[in-house]
């Protein structure tokens, strides 16, 4: 093997397959990256057998081969000299020779015949959507997962692609749920259950790329790609909840509220909230204004009364304060509607001016 490209889009394809690879003792060439050159394109490819990773650069190939070095290794020799240009890679005795305008390093290899293929996806079911809008829908969501694998279900983002219905994005860690939408119909039926794991992946990979994406599924697996980038995961598997029987469908009581200050009202309170971030908000239909208040025998007290306009009945219902902030900055109105179907009963968060995001949350049983 003899390749010659540019090291700053090498050390961009290293960084990004280093991410994925979890150090592994028993299958130590899954710590490796796969490195292969074929035509006019120089591929690198990593995996931990749930998720895998292939990235291609341009590059000379002056002699086809393939080599696996470890990540870190690479990774490290690259982040260690700051000049760009080129770099050529070599195999010398089944190791990788690589060589600058003034350096020569030799990386210990493994064979690459030990390597996983990734699978593939034999289902030709294809969609495209803009990438924005998927890693838009997958932030506005993935929080709410639950980070426990016990439940592996609700360990995911669930995603639904269907006839005659909008794009949706759907997580619940069964404390609170979030579901964002985007007004996409497809001809296909998808519903997949992304594991929280692999939409951290995805949102670390693709974040900040412009265009569309690709998505392939099929039962066990999704196939992600755009330009030089296709990324595998292995689907969940499981039935997520009935979830929509658990929104609401009546509210006792409505209250519209500035967003800038319901969320400083809320990051004073939560200062001298207690152990489990109790914040209690207290509806006053008499002086119109909604009160956030908490106490802690250590750190103190605080109120704050917010204006709001409020239309219903009267209440005073504890959250976790955590709980209600995370949703509050993928919602883009600048004013948010506060829905209540009475004390001991879920809150459901929306914007006045976009209700494609909506956000259930239960209250603390105190």
């Amino acid at each position: 093997m003899k390749i010659i490209c540019l090291k700053k889009y090498l050390k961009e394809a290293v960084v990004l397959c280093e991410k994925i690879i979890n150090k592994n003792l028993s299958l130590p060439i899954l710590n490796n990256i796969l490195i292969s050159g074929e035509g006019r394109i120089l591929k690198l490819t990593s995996t931990n057998l749930e998720i895998g990773l292939n990235i291609e650069i341009p590059a000379k190939i002056e002699k086809e081969g393939k080599i696996t070095v470890p990540a870190h290794i690479i990774n490290n020799f690259l982040s260690s000299f700051s000049i760009d240009g080129n770099i050529s890679l070599q195999s010398q005795n089944n190791n990788l020779l690589i060589l600058t305008s003034n350096t020569s390093s030799l990386i210990k290899s493994q064979p690459y015949d030990d390597f996983p293929i990734l699978p593939e996806i034999k289902e030709k079911k294809e969609i495209e959507i803009l990438i924005d809008d998927f890693i838009l829908g997958l932030k506005s969501v993935y929080y709410s997962s639950s980070f426990l694998d016990i439940k592996p279900e609700i360990s995911s983002v669930y995603v639904i692609l269907e006839k005659n219905t909008p794009l949706t994005f759907v997580a619940t860690d069964s404390f609170r749920l979030a579901e964002k939408k985007f007004n996409y119909h497809f001809k296909e039926n998808i519903k997949i259950l992304i594991p929280l794991k692999s939409v951290i992946e995805i949102l670390r990979i693709f974040e900040g790329k412009k265009g569309k994406i690709k998505l392939i599924a099929d039962k066990n697996q999704i196939f992600l790609g755009m330009d030089n980038i296709k990324f595998i995961s292995r689907l969940t598997d499981g039935i997520f909840p009935d979830y929509e029987q658990i929104i609401p469908k009546k509210f006792t009581t409505d209250v519209i509220v500035d967003k800038k200050l319901f969320i400083d009202s809320l990051r004073m309170a939560n200062i001298f909230s207690g152990k489990f971030n109790g914040v209690n908000i207290i509806i006053d239909l008499k002086n119109k204004f909604i009160t956030i208040n908490t106490s802690n025998q250590e750190t103190g007290e605080h109120t704050s009364n917010i204006t709001a306009k409020i239309t219903g009945e009267k209440l005073n219902i504890t959250f976790n304060y955590k709980y209600v902030f995370d949703c509050l900055q993928y919602i883009p109105s600048s004013n948010i509607i506060l829905r209540f179907s009475g004390e001991g009963k879920p809150m459901v968060i929306t914007g006045v001016d976009d209700n494609s995001f909506q956000y259930l949350v239960m209250p603390m049983d105190l």
